[in-house]
């Protein structure tokens, strides 16, 4: 006996169990146990072993701030009784041949004081008008200009 198609579409659909058991997932309300662990989602130095595990790192230790170094007082002297006029002139002042007079002594000697803060500074004096090294330094270096300037370390 030929069955009628429209026959078939009147009838009910069996109910079909499904293949796979039901997923149960936690609320968020419920804590995932240890069991329940996801690759992604676990700590990455939960999957390290604990001799391997790196320290975290320290936190530093707060250094005191850093001082600035005081300037300090520093006297340059040339012995040169026959000049008229006498200045200092070096990194400090930007070698201004004006900008540091030094004054005349009863001995002929020539001074003045500058304050600096500590390093190294080179320098020269200027003679009535004419470019002098300081005779007096321990430390002289060549210049761009073939002559000497003297060294001056300035220590706190």
């Amino acid at each position: 006996m030929a069955t009628n198609p429209s026959e078939k579409a009147n009838k009910p659909l069996a109910a079909v169990e499904p293949a796979h058991q039901p997923v149960t997932v936690n609320p968020v309300s419920e804590p995932a146990r240890n069991s329940q662990r996801a690759g992604l989602l676990t700590p990455l130095a939960a999957l390290w072993p604990t001799a391997t595990r790196p320290e975290p790192p320290k936190t530093p230790e707060k250094a005191p701030p850093p001082t600035a170094a005081k300037p300090v007082k520093v006297t340059f002297v040339l012995h040169e009784p026959g000049a008229k006029q006498v200045s200092l002139c070096g990194e400090f002042n930007g070698w201004a041949s004006g900008s540091t007079p030094m004054k005349r002594q009863a001995d002929g000697h020539w001074e003045t004081t500058v304050v600096l803060a500590p390093g190294r500074y080179e320098y020269k004096f200027v003679v009535d008008g004419n470019w002098k090294h300081d005779p007096l330094a321990r430390v002289n270096v060549w210049n761009q200009n073939g002559t000497l300037n003297s060294v001056a370390q300035v220590r706190p």
